[in-house]
């Protein structure tokens, strides 16, 4: 069977999950990320006990390039950035392995909550979806039985859409 046709649904709309991995693509892209892996992957990489209060925020290359580049990090804590200091050189090989080339060169650490989450205030909320782009996620999310879980597959791809 091609990829194509596993990809879509007899009726021949898209799976969500096909439409949610291009847009985390775009999405991540803007923050260096050249693939979710390093994210979800995360405490396999780090282990569990750094993973609780350290997390990526972004990657930065040098102009032109796609290596050697520097991943930010958010932490916790003091504690947390002294870790990350003493396991620098471990981690950077861990991650280069996992990616599987030297993609990061250097680790900047950057101390807030790494679980925090930046709430819009309307006023920052610059547009809406149109008539089509509600008409087209009404479609994705038609075939989900359950309301409270459609609903919510609805606000998460309104979200999804006004980024």
């Amino acid at each position: 069977m091609k990829k194509e046709t596993s990809e879509r649904r007899e009726n021949g709309l898209n799976l969500l999950s096909t439409d949610l991995k291009s847009m985390a693509r775009t999405l991540l892209g803007k923050r260096g990320f050249s693939s979710v892996d390093l994210l979800t992957c995360w405490e396999d990489i780090v282990g569990s006990q750094m993973a609780v209060g350290i997390r990526p925020d972004k990657i930065t290359y040098p102009r032109g390039k796609r290596t050697e580049g520097v991943l930010h990090v958010k932490v916790l804590g003091g504690a947390f950035a002294v870790m990350i200091e003493h396991q620098k050189k471990k981690l950077l090989e861990k991650i280069n392995v996992f990616l599987g080339y030297t993609a990061i060169g250097d680790i900047k650490i950057v101390q807030g909550n790494p679980l925090e989450k930046k709430v819009l205030k309307t006023e920052e909320i610059k547009r809406v979806l149109t008539t089509e782009e509600k008409k087209n996620l009404k479609l994705k999310v038609e075939g989900i039985e359950d309301p409270e879980l459609k609903e919510a597959v609805y606000r998460l791809g309104e979200t999804i859409f006004l980024k």
